[in-house]
């Protein structure tokens, strides 16, 4: 190379521009999430009350709080939420 100097405060990607409006994320409502626990919490609802949940963290609130366990039945398919 020379000792050219190259001005890079305009320069952007190729790609950079593209607008990424037209991706949507799918997901599958039937597919439960987490993981299957067997005895550890019971469906709140009335007409259940199956002992057969499918749990996963998911971080609802800022970063100094904890982790919100949200919660699936298997059987009815109530959903519901955890705070610790």
């Amino acid at each position: 190379m020379s000792g050219e100097e190259i001005d890079l405060t305009n320069a952007t990607a190729k790609n950079a521009t593209k607008s990424l409006k037209h991706l949507t994320e799918v997901v599958e409502e039937e597919v439960a999430r987490g993981t299957l626990r067997v005895g550890d919490y019971i469906c709140p609802n009335p007409k259940c009350q199956k002992n057969r949940v499918y749990v996963w963290m998911q971080q609802t609130r800022s970063s100094d709080e904890p982790e919100t366990k949200m919660c699936t039945c298997e059987s009815c398919g109530k959903r519901w939420r955890e705070y610790q």
